[in-house]
């Protein structure tokens, strides 16, 4: 057992070291090449792929239908002016996408100045970030 751990410390040392001169040869041939820095998004949400979903979505100003042509009867509603029954009409055409379509529906929404009832923006949150 004492073999055995002995060999895993002397293996490991022996990486290290390793590495570590190879990247102090490297240095001094001027052969490290500095990773590239991204820059932070202006108004990101945190999670990476919602919002490069949304640039891409942004990129295309084609409105595309999920099958909910009704919703256009919401054209420039608030967000706090919906009844239960129009809620349910948002929820229905949600609960009928696929995840991956989602962030395109948001997309086609917003081009079609179709504000999300509030209820709903805290369920679409939930499954884009899932």
């Amino acid at each position: 057992m004492e073999v055995l751990l002995i060999s895993l410390v002397v293996i490991a040392a022996i990486a290290f070291l390793s590495t570590w001169i190879g990247q102090k040869l490297r240095a001094r041939k001027g052969e490290v090449e500095e990773e590239p820095v991204a820059e932070p998004m202006e108004e990101c949400c945190g999670a990476h792929e919602i919002c490069e979903t949304d640039i891409l979505n942004k990129m295309s100003e084609e409105i595309i239908y999920y099958e909910d042509e009704e919703l256009d009867a919401y054209k420039n509603f608030e967000e706090n002016d919906y009844n239960d029954d129009q809620i349910d009409e948002f929820r229905e055409v949600l609960y009928s996408l696929k995840e991956k379509e989602i962030a395109g529906w948001m997309r086609s929404l917003e081009l079609r100045k179709i504000e999300l009832p509030s209820a709903i923006k805290s369920e679409v949150v939930f499954m884009l970030v899932k």
